[in-house]
């Protein structure tokens, strides 16, 4: 697991097992924003370093996303969905669920209320 932290923003992650499939839960704590997105970017991918491509992205706690923040989430589901995983996102505020509908997800992700609705519905 790899728990991150950046200027005004923490990464937090834990491995659970969902009927059988190990799954990344993946938490935004915080905000995205011009003084931490390039930071976040060049460090992004060290979520992967286990090789689990199941990934929950809790959005509960993020307060704020700007489009380099958008631009890392899209990443995050193109490598997910290169090595033939599943990702789902949960825990959205008005904010983000304007924003992430705004987003041109592929059709497999799910989007869901809270992160217990995802973990509930994998």
């Amino acid at each position: 697991m790899a728990d991150l932290q950046f200027p005004s923003l923490d990464l937090k992650t834990e491995f659970v097992e969902i009927k059988g499939e190990r799954v990344l839960v993946v938490s935004f704590v915080g905000q995205i924003t011009n003084t931490n997105a390039y930071e976040i970017n060049r460090n992004i991918s060290v979520i992967f370093r286990d090789s689990v491509y199941n990934i929950i992205l809790d959005l509960t706690k993020l307060d704020y996303i700007n489009s380099i923040g958008v631009a890392t989430l899209i990443g995050i589901i193109k490598t997910v969905e290169s090595n033939h995983g599943k990702i789902m996102i949960g825990g959205l505020n008005h904010f983000l669920e304007n924003v992430i509908r705004l987003m041109d997800l592929p059709r497999q992700v799910q989007i869901f209320n809270t992160k217990q609705e995802a973990i509930t519905n994998w």
